[in-house]
């Protein structure tokens, strides 16, 4: 947020607030310098972009400005900012990209920028996760929305099937960071599992804070993740040597 000057009245900023939640409101970027101020400097911290492509060259203002010129005329992305109910500023960003509407799908990302120790704020980027979804599924008439994280964020993932988020399969030394590279899990949300989470949840996908950290305490302690990543490496290890046993390589 800007500061006032001595002596002057401190002036009320205008969030721009696209879609409200409970925990957070999702805003319209602007190319204000006080926004851009705070939104390029989160692609400059490593705790940021520890697992994100950007962190190799330093983010600048100039090159974050000309990043939000790339969305005035783009149908196929939606990019908001993540504004706690709570907080005087954002704290992350979070996107609807590649939306195709022949297709009827799109590819879901989020970074939360700024960790704010405060009661509460586990929920921003979940918060924020359903109510994009929500946003895709019924006002883009998109049928199914993909999600991706590096298996270092394996909690994150695991928690995802609560937003109808379902795991599909792993992508081997996807992601690459300098001299180490990563696996990537790859999941997503479909119409239909959408519908049975909002038939029950009284038309929304977000079910409150209270409730959802009664679903997080209530999941299985061994999820289809944990499964996968046991049984699919020794699968693949006695599957490669079936086939190309006795010199058959």
């Amino acid at each position: 947020m800007p500061k006032s000057k001595k002596n002057k009245p401190v002036v009320k900023v205008d969030y721009d607030i696209f879609i409200k939640g409970e925990t957070i409101d999702l805003c319209v970027p602007s190319d204000d310098k006080w926004v851009l101020d705070q939104w390029y400097r989160w692609f400059n911290r490593d705790e940021v972009t520890a697992y994100l492509a950007q962190g190799i060259y330093p983010n600048t203002l100039k090159s974050q400005k000309a990043f939000y010129d790339t969305l005035g005329n783009n149908d196929s992305r939606i990019v908001l900012l993540i504004k706690p109910k709570d907080y005087d500023g954002f704290v992350g960003v979070v996107s609807l990209s590649s939306i195709n509407l022949v297709h009827r799908q799109c590819d879901f990302a989020l970074v939360i920028g700024k960790k704010l120790n405060r009661s509460g704020s586990m929920y921003y980027g979940l918060e924020a996760k359903a109510l994009m979804t929500q946003h895709a599924i019924e006002k883009l008439g998109l049928e199914r929305i993909n999600s991706s994280q590096i298996i270092e964020l394996v909690k994150w993932q695991k928690w995802q099937i609560l937003l109808g988020y379902q795991i599909e399969g792993l992508l081997r030394n996807k992601f690459r960071k300098g001299n180490k590279t990563f696996d990537v899990l790859m999941s997503s949300c479909l119409l239909k599992d959408y519908n049975k989470l909002i038939k029950t949840r009284g038309g929304k996908l977000w079910p409150g804070k209270s409730k959802f950290l009664k679903l997080i305490q209530n999941l299985p302690k061994s999820s289809l993740i944990d499964d996968m990543l046991t049984w699919l490496p020794q699968k693949q290890k006695q599957y490669w040597s079936k086939v190309f046993s006795s010199g058959k390589l």
